[in-house]
Protein backbone atom coordinates (compact mmCIF):
# COMPACT_ATOMS: atom_id res chain seq x y z
CA UNK A 1 0.00 0.00 0.00
CA UNK A 2 1.45 3.41 -0.99
CA UNK A 3 1.58 6.65 1.02
CA UNK A 4 -1.49 8.19 -0.64
CA UNK A 5 -3.65 5.28 0.36
CA UNK A 6 -2.36 5.56 3.92
CA UNK A 7 -3.38 9.29 4.15
CA UNK A 8 -6.90 8.44 3.09
CA UNK A 9 -7.45 6.12 6.04
CA UNK A 10 -10.05 7.36 8.48
CA UNK A 11 -9.14 7.27 12.17
CA UNK A 12 -10.80 4.34 13.94
CA UNK A 13 -10.69 1.91 10.98
CA UNK A 14 -8.35 -1.18 10.88
CA UNK A 15 -5.24 -0.51 8.83
CA UNK A 16 -2.81 -3.23 7.80
CA UNK A 17 0.71 -2.81 9.04
CA UNK A 18 3.16 -2.01 6.20
CA UNK A 19 5.93 -4.53 5.51
CA UNK A 20 9.06 -4.03 7.42
CA UNK A 21 10.98 -2.48 4.61
CA UNK A 22 13.11 0.54 4.70
CA UNK A 23 11.59 3.08 2.31
CA UNK A 24 13.56 5.88 0.74
CA UNK A 25 12.16 8.36 3.26
CA UNK A 26 13.10 6.26 6.30
CA UNK A 27 14.76 9.22 7.89
CA UNK A 28 11.39 10.94 8.16
CA UNK A 29 9.66 7.98 9.86
CA UNK A 30 11.66 8.11 13.06
CA UNK A 31 10.66 11.66 13.96
CA UNK A 32 7.03 10.85 13.21
CA UNK A 33 7.12 7.89 15.63
CA UNK A 34 8.70 10.11 18.30
CA UNK A 35 5.86 12.60 17.87
CA UNK A 36 3.36 9.78 18.15
CA UNK A 37 4.84 8.63 21.42
CA UNK A 38 4.75 12.18 22.77
CA UNK A 39 1.08 12.55 21.85
CA UNK A 40 0.29 9.23 23.53
CA UNK A 41 1.96 10.39 26.73
CA UNK A 42 0.09 13.74 26.68
CA UNK A 43 -3.22 11.99 26.09
CA UNK A 44 -2.55 9.58 28.94
CA UNK A 45 -1.85 12.39 31.41
CA UNK A 46 -4.91 14.31 30.27
CA UNK A 47 -7.01 11.19 30.75
CA UNK A 48 -5.65 10.70 34.29
CA UNK A 49 -6.26 14.36 35.21
CA UNK A 50 -9.84 14.30 33.92
CA UNK A 51 -10.58 11.11 35.85
CA UNK A 52 -9.26 12.71 39.01
CA UNK A 53 -11.43 15.75 38.37
CA UNK A 54 -14.50 13.57 37.96
CA UNK A 55 -13.75 11.69 41.18
CA UNK A 56 -13.25 14.98 43.05
CA UNK A 57 -16.53 16.30 41.70
CA UNK A 58 -18.51 13.37 43.05
CA UNK A 59 -16.70 12.94 46.36
CA UNK A 60 -16.50 16.62 47.45
CA UNK A 61 -19.24 17.66 49.93
CA UNK A 62 -22.26 19.43 48.44
CA UNK A 63 -25.66 18.89 46.85
CA UNK A 64 -24.85 16.21 44.29
CA UNK A 65 -28.43 16.17 43.04
CA UNK A 66 -28.00 19.61 41.51
CA UNK A 67 -24.58 18.98 39.95
CA UNK A 68 -24.56 19.01 36.19
CA UNK A 69 -23.40 15.78 34.59
CA UNK A 70 -22.86 17.21 31.12
CA UNK A 71 -19.37 18.73 31.67
CA UNK A 72 -18.04 15.47 33.26
CA UNK A 73 -19.42 13.27 30.53
CA UNK A 74 -18.08 15.66 27.93
CA UNK A 75 -14.64 15.57 29.56
CA UNK A 76 -14.66 11.77 29.72
CA UNK A 77 -15.69 11.51 26.10
CA UNK A 78 -13.00 14.02 25.22
CA UNK A 79 -10.35 11.90 27.02
CA UNK A 80 -11.54 8.68 25.38
CA UNK A 81 -11.61 10.23 21.96
CA UNK A 82 -8.19 11.71 22.48
CA UNK A 83 -6.76 8.36 23.58
CA UNK A 84 -8.38 6.63 20.65
CA UNK A 85 -6.96 9.14 18.22
CA UNK A 86 -3.54 8.85 19.80
CA UNK A 87 -3.48 5.13 19.05
CA UNK A 88 -4.02 5.74 15.38
CA UNK A 89 -1.34 6.68 12.89
CA UNK A 90 -1.11 10.44 12.36
CA UNK A 91 -1.82 11.33 8.74
CA UNK A 92 -2.46 14.68 7.11
CA UNK A 93 -6.21 14.06 7.32
CA UNK A 94 -5.80 13.07 10.94
CA UNK A 95 -3.88 16.20 11.74
CA UNK A 96 -6.65 18.31 10.13
CA UNK A 97 -9.28 16.48 12.14
CA UNK A 98 -7.27 16.99 15.30
CA UNK A 99 -6.97 20.68 14.71
CA UNK A 100 -10.69 20.98 13.89
CA UNK A 101 -11.54 19.02 17.03
CA UNK A 102 -9.24 21.14 19.18
CA UNK A 103 -10.80 24.30 17.76
CA UNK A 104 -14.32 22.98 18.44
CA UNK A 105 -13.35 21.93 21.94
CA UNK A 106 -11.80 25.35 22.60
CA UNK A 107 -15.08 27.00 21.54
CA UNK A 108 -17.00 24.51 23.71
CA UNK A 109 -14.84 25.46 26.70
CA UNK A 110 -15.47 29.12 25.98
CA UNK A 111 -19.19 28.39 25.79
CA UNK A 112 -19.17 26.53 29.09
CA UNK A 113 -17.45 29.47 30.78
CA UNK A 114 -19.97 31.95 29.36
CA UNK A 115 -22.84 29.63 30.25
CA UNK A 116 -21.68 29.40 33.86
CA UNK A 117 -21.33 33.18 34.12
CA UNK A 118 -24.76 33.76 32.58
CA UNK A 119 -26.46 31.27 34.90
CA UNK A 120 -24.72 32.83 37.90
CA UNK A 121 -26.08 36.16 36.64
CA UNK A 122 -29.62 34.80 36.76
CA UNK A 123 -30.19 34.62 33.02
CA UNK A 124 -33.03 32.15 33.54
CA UNK A 125 -34.95 34.95 35.28
CA UNK A 126 -34.62 37.59 32.61
CA UNK A 127 -33.74 35.83 29.33
CA UNK A 128 -35.10 32.29 29.61
CA UNK A 129 -36.59 32.12 26.11
CA UNK A 130 -33.60 33.42 24.09
CA UNK A 131 -31.27 31.49 26.43
CA UNK A 132 -33.20 28.29 25.66
CA UNK A 133 -32.80 29.01 21.94
CA UNK A 134 -29.05 29.38 22.42
CA UNK A 135 -28.96 26.10 24.36
CA UNK A 136 -30.70 24.41 21.44
CA UNK A 137 -27.84 25.54 19.22
CA UNK A 138 -25.36 24.10 21.74
CA UNK A 139 -27.22 20.80 21.76
CA UNK A 140 -26.93 20.69 17.98
CA UNK A 141 -23.20 21.42 18.34
CA UNK A 142 -22.87 18.52 20.78
CA UNK A 143 -24.56 16.23 18.28
CA UNK A 144 -22.13 17.38 15.60
CA UNK A 145 -19.24 16.69 17.97
CA UNK A 146 -20.56 13.18 18.59
CA UNK A 147 -20.70 12.65 14.86
CA UNK A 148 -17.11 13.96 14.61
CA UNK A 149 -18.26 16.86 12.44
CA UNK A 150 -15.90 19.22 14.18
CA UNK A 151 -16.05 22.15 11.77
CA UNK A 152 -19.83 22.04 11.89
CA UNK A 153 -19.74 21.81 15.69
CA UNK A 154 -17.30 24.72 15.89
CA UNK A 155 -19.65 26.88 13.79
CA UNK A 156 -22.58 26.09 16.07
CA UNK A 157 -20.56 26.72 19.22
CA UNK A 158 -19.47 30.04 17.75
CA UNK A 159 -23.07 30.89 16.93
CA UNK A 160 -24.12 30.01 20.48
CA UNK A 161 -21.30 32.09 21.97
CA UNK A 162 -22.19 35.11 19.84
CA UNK A 163 -25.88 34.68 20.69
CA UNK A 164 -25.22 34.48 24.42
CA UNK A 165 -22.86 37.45 24.32
CA UNK A 166 -25.42 39.47 22.38
CA UNK A 167 -28.11 38.46 24.86
CA UNK A 168 -26.01 39.59 27.81
CA UNK A 169 -24.98 42.80 26.06
CA UNK A 170 -28.64 43.58 25.33
CA UNK A 171 -29.40 43.49 29.04
CA UNK A 172 -29.29 47.33 29.55
CA UNK A 173 -31.62 47.81 26.58
CA UNK A 174 -33.96 45.14 27.90
CA UNK A 175 -33.94 46.83 31.30
CA UNK A 176 -34.67 50.25 29.78
CA UNK A 177 -37.46 48.74 27.69
CA UNK A 178 -38.99 47.05 30.74
CA UNK A 179 -38.81 50.32 32.72
CA UNK A 180 -40.43 52.27 29.90
CA UNK A 181 -43.18 49.68 29.48
CA UNK A 182 -43.76 49.69 33.24
CA UNK A 183 -44.05 53.47 33.29
CA UNK A 184 -46.51 53.39 30.40
CA UNK A 185 -48.58 50.76 32.18
CA UNK A 186 -48.64 52.94 35.29
CA UNK A 187 -49.84 55.95 33.30
CA UNK A 188 -52.61 53.76 31.92
CA UNK A 189 -53.53 52.67 35.44
CA UNK A 190 -52.68 49.00 34.82
CA UNK A 191 -51.01 47.99 38.08
CA UNK A 192 -50.56 44.24 37.39
CA UNK A 193 -48.96 44.83 34.00
CA UNK A 194 -46.70 47.50 35.48
CA UNK A 195 -45.66 45.16 38.29
CA UNK A 196 -44.74 42.48 35.75
CA UNK A 197 -42.56 44.88 33.79
CA UNK A 198 -40.82 46.24 36.87
CA UNK A 199 -40.19 42.73 38.20
CA UNK A 200 -38.56 41.96 34.86
CA UNK A 201 -36.43 45.09 35.21
CA UNK A 202 -35.39 43.99 38.70
CA UNK A 203 -34.48 40.58 37.36
CA UNK A 204 -32.23 42.33 34.86
CA UNK A 205 -30.86 44.72 37.50
CA UNK A 206 -31.67 43.79 41.12
CA UNK A 207 -30.31 47.10 42.44
CA UNK A 208 -32.28 49.33 40.06
CA UNK A 209 -33.94 52.00 42.20
CA UNK A 210 -36.30 53.16 39.45
CA UNK A 211 -37.68 49.63 39.13
CA UNK A 212 -38.18 49.40 42.88
CA UNK A 213 -40.05 52.69 42.97
CA UNK A 214 -42.14 51.63 40.00
CA UNK A 215 -43.04 48.36 41.68
CA UNK A 216 -44.17 50.27 44.79
CA UNK A 217 -46.34 52.49 42.60
CA UNK A 218 -47.81 49.45 40.90
CA UNK A 219 -48.82 48.01 44.30
CA UNK A 220 -50.73 51.24 45.12
CA UNK A 221 -52.34 51.63 41.71
CA UNK A 222 -55.70 50.06 42.66
CA UNK A 223 -56.13 52.53 45.52
CA UNK A 224 -55.07 55.44 43.32
CA UNK A 225 -57.48 54.41 40.57
CA UNK A 226 -60.39 54.17 43.01
CA UNK A 227 -59.73 57.68 44.38
CA UNK A 228 -59.19 59.03 40.89
CA UNK A 229 -62.55 57.74 39.64
CA UNK A 230 -64.26 59.11 42.73
CA UNK A 231 -62.72 62.54 42.10
CA UNK A 232 -63.92 62.50 38.48
CA UNK A 233 -67.46 61.79 39.65
CA UNK A 234 -67.30 64.74 42.09
CA UNK A 235 -66.01 66.97 39.31
CA UNK A 236 -68.91 66.00 37.03
CA UNK A 237 -71.34 66.78 39.85
CA UNK A 238 -69.82 70.25 40.25
CA UNK A 239 -68.32 69.64 43.68
CA UNK A 240 -64.88 70.93 42.66
CA UNK A 241 -63.60 71.43 46.21
CA UNK A 242 -64.24 67.82 47.18
CA UNK A 243 -62.76 66.67 43.86
CA UNK A 244 -59.63 68.69 44.58
CA UNK A 245 -59.25 67.09 48.01
CA UNK A 246 -59.59 63.58 46.55
CA UNK A 247 -57.03 64.32 43.84
CA UNK A 248 -54.59 65.75 46.37
CA UNK A 249 -54.95 62.53 48.36
CA UNK A 250 -54.17 60.62 45.16
CA UNK A 251 -51.03 62.66 44.65
CA UNK A 252 -49.86 61.90 48.16
CA UNK A 253 -50.07 58.20 47.37
CA UNK A 254 -48.58 58.50 43.87
CA UNK A 255 -47.29 61.90 42.84
CA UNK A 256 -46.23 60.66 39.38
CA UNK A 257 -49.59 59.41 38.09
CA UNK A 258 -50.16 61.76 35.16
CA UNK A 259 -53.98 61.51 34.88
CA UNK A 260 -54.27 62.77 38.47
CA UNK A 261 -51.97 65.71 37.72
CA UNK A 262 -54.00 66.65 34.66
CA UNK A 263 -57.30 66.32 36.50
CA UNK A 264 -56.01 68.38 39.43
CA UNK A 265 -54.88 71.11 37.05
CA UNK A 266 -58.32 71.14 35.42
CA UNK A 267 -60.22 71.15 38.74
CA UNK A 268 -58.09 73.93 40.17
CA UNK A 269 -58.65 75.98 37.06
CA UNK A 270 -62.37 75.49 37.57
CA UNK A 271 -62.09 76.58 41.19
CA UNK A 272 -60.05 79.60 40.16
CA UNK A 273 -62.70 80.53 37.61
CA UNK A 274 -65.41 80.34 40.28
CA UNK A 275 -63.36 82.47 42.66
CA UNK A 276 -62.62 84.94 39.85
CA UNK A 277 -66.28 85.41 39.02
CA UNK A 278 -67.15 85.85 42.69
CA UNK A 279 -64.39 88.45 43.14
CA UNK A 280 -65.48 90.44 40.08
CA UNK A 281 -69.12 90.39 41.26
CA UNK A 282 -68.05 91.77 44.65
CA UNK A 283 -65.96 94.41 42.89
CA UNK A 284 -68.89 95.65 40.83
CA UNK A 285 -71.14 95.84 43.91
CA UNK A 286 -68.57 97.87 45.84
CA UNK A 287 -67.91 100.09 42.83
CA UNK A 288 -71.62 100.90 42.47
CA UNK A 289 -71.76 101.77 46.18
CA UNK A 290 -68.59 103.92 45.74
CA UNK A 291 -66.73 101.85 48.36
CA UNK A 292 -63.30 102.22 46.83
CA UNK A 293 -61.33 100.34 49.51
CA UNK A 294 -63.53 97.25 49.31
CA UNK A 295 -63.68 97.48 45.51
CA UNK A 296 -59.88 97.60 45.30
CA UNK A 297 -59.54 94.52 47.55
CA UNK A 298 -61.99 92.53 45.39
CA UNK A 299 -60.22 93.58 42.20
CA UNK A 300 -56.81 92.58 43.58
CA UNK A 301 -58.18 89.13 44.41
CA UNK A 302 -59.51 88.78 40.86
CA UNK A 303 -56.19 89.94 39.43
CA UNK A 304 -54.25 87.30 41.39
CA UNK A 305 -56.46 84.65 39.84
CA UNK A 306 -56.40 86.05 36.28
CA UNK A 307 -53.49 88.53 35.93
CA UNK A 308 -53.94 89.00 32.18
CA UNK A 309 -57.74 89.27 32.14
CA UNK A 310 -59.19 92.11 30.08
CA UNK A 311 -62.09 92.26 32.56
CA UNK A 312 -59.61 93.08 35.32
CA UNK A 313 -58.03 95.80 33.16
CA UNK A 314 -61.46 97.38 32.59
CA UNK A 315 -62.18 97.16 36.31
CA UNK A 316 -58.94 98.98 37.08
CA UNK A 317 -59.95 101.82 34.75
CA UNK A 318 -63.38 102.08 36.35
CA UNK A 319 -61.87 102.10 39.83
CA UNK A 320 -59.37 104.76 38.75
CA UNK A 321 -62.16 107.00 37.49
CA UNK A 322 -64.07 106.55 40.74
CA UNK A 323 -61.00 107.46 42.77
CA UNK A 324 -60.50 110.59 40.64
CA UNK A 325 -64.11 111.65 41.06
CA UNK A 326 -63.96 111.17 44.81
CA UNK A 327 -60.63 112.98 45.11
CA UNK A 328 -61.89 115.96 43.09
CA UNK A 329 -65.06 116.05 45.16
CA UNK A 330 -63.04 116.20 48.38
CA UNK A 331 -60.79 118.95 46.98
CA UNK A 332 -63.82 120.94 45.81
CA UNK A 333 -65.20 120.84 49.36
CA UNK A 334 -61.88 122.03 50.75
CA UNK A 335 -61.78 124.81 48.14
CA UNK A 336 -65.20 126.08 49.18
CA UNK A 337 -64.10 126.07 52.83
CA UNK A 338 -61.00 128.11 51.95
CA UNK A 339 -63.10 130.61 49.98
CA UNK A 340 -65.54 130.97 52.87
CA UNK A 341 -62.65 131.77 55.22
CA UNK A 342 -61.07 134.06 52.55
CA UNK A 343 -57.84 131.97 52.73
CA UNK A 344 -56.96 132.60 49.11
CA UNK A 345 -53.44 131.17 49.32
CA UNK A 346 -54.82 127.82 50.51
CA UNK A 347 -57.61 127.99 47.94
CA UNK A 348 -55.01 128.34 45.18
CA UNK A 349 -53.01 125.38 46.47
CA UNK A 350 -56.12 123.20 46.51
CA UNK A 351 -56.92 124.14 42.92
CA UNK A 352 -53.39 123.24 41.81
CA UNK A 353 -53.69 119.84 43.52
CA UNK A 354 -56.96 119.21 41.69
CA UNK A 355 -55.44 120.16 38.33
CA UNK A 356 -52.65 117.63 38.86
CA UNK A 357 -55.31 114.94 39.20
CA UNK A 358 -57.42 116.19 36.30
CA UNK A 359 -56.23 119.08 34.18
CA UNK A 360 -59.80 119.61 32.94
CA UNK A 361 -61.38 119.98 36.40
CA UNK A 362 -63.68 123.00 35.91
CA UNK A 363 -63.89 124.13 39.52
CA UNK A 364 -60.09 124.09 39.80
CA UNK A 365 -59.54 126.07 36.59
CA UNK A 366 -62.03 128.79 37.58
CA UNK A 367 -61.09 128.70 41.24
CA UNK A 368 -57.37 129.15 40.53
CA UNK A 369 -58.09 132.39 38.60
CA UNK A 370 -60.39 133.69 41.31
CA UNK A 371 -57.98 132.77 44.09
CA UNK A 372 -55.14 134.52 42.30
CA UNK A 373 -57.07 137.75 41.89
CA UNK A 374 -58.39 137.79 45.45
CA UNK A 375 -54.96 136.93 46.86
CA UNK A 376 -53.41 139.87 44.98
CA UNK A 377 -56.23 142.19 46.16
CA UNK A 378 -55.84 140.98 49.73
CA UNK A 379 -52.07 141.63 49.66
CA UNK A 380 -52.51 145.12 48.17
CA UNK A 381 -55.15 146.14 50.67
CA UNK A 382 -53.10 144.92 53.58
CA UNK A 383 -50.01 146.78 52.29
CA UNK A 384 -51.97 150.06 52.31
CA UNK A 385 -53.09 149.43 55.86
CA UNK A 386 -49.63 148.38 57.05
CA UNK A 387 -47.69 151.23 55.35
CA UNK A 388 -49.90 154.35 55.31
CA UNK A 389 -46.92 156.77 55.13
CA UNK A 390 -46.24 155.65 51.52
CA UNK A 391 -49.46 157.44 50.54
CA UNK A 392 -47.70 160.82 50.69
CA UNK A 393 -46.50 159.92 47.15
CA UNK A 394 -49.22 160.91 44.72
CA UNK A 395 -48.67 157.81 42.55
CA UNK A 396 -48.94 155.54 45.54
CA UNK A 397 -52.06 157.34 46.74
CA UNK A 398 -53.61 157.04 43.30
CA UNK A 399 -52.90 153.31 43.14
CA UNK A 400 -54.32 152.87 46.65
CA UNK A 401 -57.55 154.55 45.64
CA UNK A 402 -57.80 152.25 42.61
CA UNK A 403 -57.23 149.22 44.81
CA UNK A 404 -59.97 150.40 47.15
CA UNK A 405 -62.36 150.84 44.21
CA UNK A 406 -61.62 147.24 43.06
CA UNK A 407 -62.29 145.93 46.55
CA UNK A 408 -65.58 147.80 46.73
CA UNK A 409 -66.66 146.18 43.40
CA UNK A 410 -66.67 142.67 44.90
CA UNK A 411 -70.31 141.51 45.15
CA UNK A 412 -69.82 139.42 48.28
CA UNK A 413 -66.59 140.69 49.83
CA UNK A 414 -66.73 138.69 53.02
CA UNK A 415 -65.86 139.78 56.54
CA UNK A 416 -62.11 140.08 55.99
CA UNK A 417 -62.29 142.15 52.81
CA UNK A 418 -65.03 144.35 54.29
CA UNK A 419 -62.77 145.16 57.23
CA UNK A 420 -59.91 145.90 54.84
CA UNK A 421 -62.11 148.23 52.81
CA UNK A 422 -63.03 150.19 55.97
CA UNK A 423 -59.39 150.38 57.10
CA UNK A 424 -58.08 151.56 53.72
CA UNK A 425 -60.85 154.15 53.52
CA UNK A 426 -59.77 155.58 56.88
CA UNK A 427 -56.07 155.49 55.93
CA UNK A 428 -56.71 157.42 52.73
CA UNK A 429 -58.85 159.96 54.60
CA UNK A 430 -56.16 160.53 57.23
CA UNK A 431 -53.33 160.70 54.71
CA UNK A 432 -55.05 163.57 52.89
CA UNK A 433 -55.30 165.87 56.02
CA UNK A 434 -52.16 168.05 56.58
CA UNK A 435 -50.47 168.11 60.00
CA UNK A 436 -48.87 171.37 61.32
CA UNK A 437 -45.11 171.07 61.86
CA UNK A 438 -43.15 173.83 63.72
CA UNK A 439 -39.60 174.56 62.44
CA UNK A 440 -37.10 176.68 64.43
CA UNK A 441 -33.79 178.02 63.04
CA UNK A 442 -31.18 180.82 63.56
CA UNK A 443 -32.38 183.13 60.82
CA UNK A 444 -29.09 182.46 59.01
CA UNK A 445 -29.53 178.88 57.83
CA UNK A 446 -31.27 178.23 54.51
CA UNK A 447 -34.02 175.59 55.06
CA UNK A 448 -35.20 173.17 52.30
CA UNK A 449 -37.85 170.41 52.68
CA UNK A 450 -37.44 167.76 49.99
CA UNK A 451 -40.56 167.20 47.80
CA UNK A 452 -42.14 170.27 49.42
CA UNK A 453 -39.92 173.23 48.61
CA UNK A 454 -37.43 175.90 49.79
CA UNK A 455 -38.47 177.46 53.10
CA UNK A 456 -35.77 180.24 53.27
CA UNK A 457 -34.23 181.74 56.51
CA UNK A 458 -36.30 182.23 59.61
CA UNK A 459 -36.27 181.96 63.35
CA UNK A 460 -39.54 179.93 63.56
CA UNK A 461 -42.04 178.76 60.97
CA UNK A 462 -45.09 176.47 60.93
CA UNK A 463 -45.49 174.22 57.86
CA UNK A 464 -48.55 172.06 57.17
CA UNK A 465 -47.45 168.61 55.83
CA UNK A 466 -49.39 165.48 54.94
CA UNK A 467 -48.54 162.43 57.02
CA UNK A 468 -45.42 160.83 55.72
CA UNK A 469 -41.59 160.86 55.88
CA UNK A 470 -39.73 164.03 55.02
CA UNK A 471 -36.09 165.10 54.69
CA UNK A 472 -35.20 168.64 55.87
CA UNK A 473 -31.79 170.11 54.92
CA UNK A 474 -30.16 173.29 56.32
CA UNK A 475 -27.27 175.05 54.49
CA UNK A 476 -25.07 178.07 55.41
CA UNK A 477 -21.99 179.53 53.80
CA UNK A 478 -18.84 178.34 55.60
CA UNK A 479 -20.71 175.77 57.68
CA UNK A 480 -21.34 172.08 57.33
CA UNK A 481 -24.84 171.17 56.03
CA UNK A 482 -27.41 169.76 58.45
CA UNK A 483 -29.85 166.96 57.46
CA UNK A 484 -32.85 165.81 59.52
CA UNK A 485 -35.33 162.93 58.84
CA UNK A 486 -38.81 163.43 60.23
CA UNK A 487 -41.96 161.28 60.23
CA UNK A 488 -45.22 163.14 60.27
CA UNK A 489 -48.14 161.18 61.63
CA UNK A 490 -51.77 162.20 61.94
CA UNK A 491 -52.32 160.26 65.11
CA UNK A 492 -49.51 161.86 67.13
CA UNK A 493 -48.53 165.29 68.50
CA UNK A 494 -47.05 167.58 65.81
CA UNK A 495 -43.25 167.62 66.08
CA UNK A 496 -41.04 170.66 66.89
CA UNK A 497 -37.86 170.69 64.80
CA UNK A 498 -34.65 172.74 65.27
CA UNK A 499 -32.68 173.19 62.03
CA UNK A 500 -29.46 175.33 62.01
CA UNK A 501 -25.86 174.98 60.84
CA UNK A 502 -23.33 175.34 63.69
CA UNK A 503 -20.17 173.50 62.57
CA UNK A 504 -17.66 175.81 60.87
CA UNK A 505 -15.82 174.30 57.95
Amino acid sequence: MDMDSQQKNVPGENVEEPPELTPPDAELVAPRRSSLMLLLLVAFFIFILLDLAILAYFFFPGDTDNKQQAPASQATQHAVDTAEMSRQPVTKSGRDDLRARQAAEGLRDQWLQLQAEAEADGIENWGSKPFADVNETVAAAERSMAARKYDEAAGKYHKAIVGLQSLRESRPKMRAKALAAGGQALNQGDGPAAAAFFNRALALDPDNEAARRGLERAKNMDQVQALYKKALTMEQQGDLKAAEQALVHCQKIDSLFQPVSRALFRVRNGLAEQEFKAAMAAFLRNLAAKRTTAARASLLQAERLRPQSSVVAEGKEQLHQLVIEQSLARLADKYRQAVASEDWARAGDICRQALKIDAQAAFAQEGLLQAGKRLALDSAMQAIIDKPLRLQAKAVEKQARQTLAAARSIAAPGAKLSAQIASVTDVLAVSSRPVPVVLQSDNATEIIIYRVGRMGRFSQKTVRLKPGRYTIVGTRQGYRDVRREVEVRADSKPPLLHIRCTEVI
